[in-house]
């Protein structure tokens, strides 16, 4: 009879999960174009022509420091303080609000012509923390067997945002380079308002009869007795779920277990150096003293990732989340320590070097395209599966904003550090942190495929 339940519920997922899936998108394609805003913007910023160059002279390095990395910063409070009122308002509302701040915000930071504005700007465009609703939602509105799937696809909108600001940042003025990468949230505004709130929400705060309704345009491929017991089903998930305030994020064995695996592949993602390289993509490359273009590096990693975290998402739900994160990261690790190695050999003017050109191109791809098969995609999503409905809008913002503290130190140490000591120092430094962190992953990270909340819970209590 389970079996037979189970075929039932398993439907093929339909065109209008597809278009809200896609549609919340939208935000990760202006985040992630926003994040390496930097890699195509630094260059124009360090020109002496005031044509190109809207502050009209040539940026710092202190400068360069603070416009990356005081963003970064903001996002943590942002992360922390604002979007519990996600679980006020409601996901829908929430991200509607979010979306035309990061609307207003990017505008703004188009017309910007200091290096304070730009500052501040960036920092609002990011404060608003929808990196952290985002997945709750998606998760919300999915079911057990496509809840993997369906996350992963954030990481492929960020990515092709990444491929959107690489692809279009060097052709592009400042100006109308951000309008560009800003105008997916307009797009995103005008059609999200038809698109329907989080079922488990809804269900949660008693209005079953909008849940019913917002079951039945998720899932319209259902018969009304499937979706009824849908509907039972995430009501027997509800009541399973203990009821409480983020304090009792630390009063419980297994929520105070569940921050501790959350923190692990969220740090670990941003310890291992790849989206900080990603922000300073271009002259990073640059300065490994190739014949290849740093902004043409940039396009083809952009595509590699958006291939790699594509892949993912078809084969996670195989494959499972712990093992395909112990694949990126062992595989990680290995060309970032190649790449430095390269790096010193460069720094100390071997001759060798001559014999290495290709090295610098294939380990990037490399360690790009192994943190794209886990690392990338998969930790954004994996701490809401952790927490009941109550918990998980705080539960992920807490994790994401100790994404947003490594990010912060990362990104504003990463120029200074690299000018004083040597980009090499920080590659093997991030190689490293991968190897430590497959070895905590293979020990502690329980498996959560195709397992029920309730399955989840036991596994923690252990």
């Amino acid at each position: 009879m389970k079996q037979e339940t189970n075929s039932t519920l398993n439907k093929p997922d339909t065109l209008f999960l597809y278009t809200s899936v896609i549609t919340v998108g939208l935000l990760f394609i202006a985040m992630g174009a926003s994040m390496v805003w930097t890699s195509p913007v630094l260059g124009k910023l360090s020109s002496n022509n005031t044509e190109i160059n809207p502050i009209g002279r040539p940026i710092t390095a202190l400068e360069t420091s603070l416009l990356t990395g005081i963003p970064e910063l903001t996002n943590i409070i942002g992360f922390i303080l604002v979007t519990k009122l996600a679980d006020v308002i409601g996901r829908k509302p929430y991200m509607l609000l979010s979306g035309a701040i990061m609307l207003l915000a990017g505008i703004a930071l188009a017309f910007s012509d200091s290096i304070l504005y730009m500052i501040i700007t960036r920092c609002i465009f990011g404060f608003t923390g929808v990196l952290s609703v985002t997945p709750v939602y998606v998760a919300e509105i999915c079911e057990k067997h496509n809840r993997g799937k369906f996350g992963c696809y954030s990481g492929i909108f960020h990515q092709i945002g990444h491929l959107f600001g690489f692809v279009i940042g060097p052709f592009l003025s400042v100006r109308y380079f951000t309008l560009a990468i800003t105008a997916p949230t307009l797009i995103f505004i005008v059609v999200f308002l038809i698109m329907p709130e989080s079922p488990v929400y809804l269900l949660k705060h008693g209005d079953e009869e909008e849940c019913k309704a917002s079951l039945r345009r998720l899932r319209s491929n259902k018969t009304d007795d499937e979706l009824v017991m849908d509907l039972e089903r995430l009501k027997e998930d509800l009541r399973n779920e203990p009821k409480g305030k983020a304090i009792d994020l630390f009063k419980k064995r297994q929520h105070i277990i569940g921050l501790l695996l959350g923190f692990l592949p969220i740090l670990l993602k941003y310890c291992s150096g790849v989206t900080v390289l990603l922000m300073y993509l271009a002259p990073f490359f640059d300065s490994a003293g190739t014949n290849l273009s740093g902004d043409l590096v940039a396009i083809i990693v952009a595509l590699l990732k958006i291939t790699l975290f594509t892949l993912t998402s078809f084969v996670v739900e195989n494959f499972g989340r712990r093992r395909m994160l112990l694949v990126s990261t062992i595989g990680t690790s290995i060309p970032l320590t190649a790449l430095g190695v390269y790096f010193y050999l460069h720094h100390v003017q071997s001759p060798v070097v001559n014999h290495l050109q290709w090295l610098p191109l294939t380990g990037l791809l490399l360690a790009v395209g192994f943190f794209g098969l886990g690392l990338g995609p998969i930790p954004a999503y994996l701490v809401t599966e952790f927490f009941p409905a109550d918990l998980r809008t705080v539960s992920s913002s807490i994790v994401n904003a100790s994404g947003g503290v490594a990010a912060f130190a990362l990104a504003s140490l990463f120029p200074l550090v690299t000018r004083r000591f040597g980009a090499e120092w920080c590659v093997w430094w991030f190689g490293a942190n991968c190897g430590a962190g497959a070895a905590l992953i293979y020990l502690f990270l329980p498996e959560t495929r195709g397992k029920s909340f309730d399955e989840i819970q036991k596994m923690l209590r252990r």
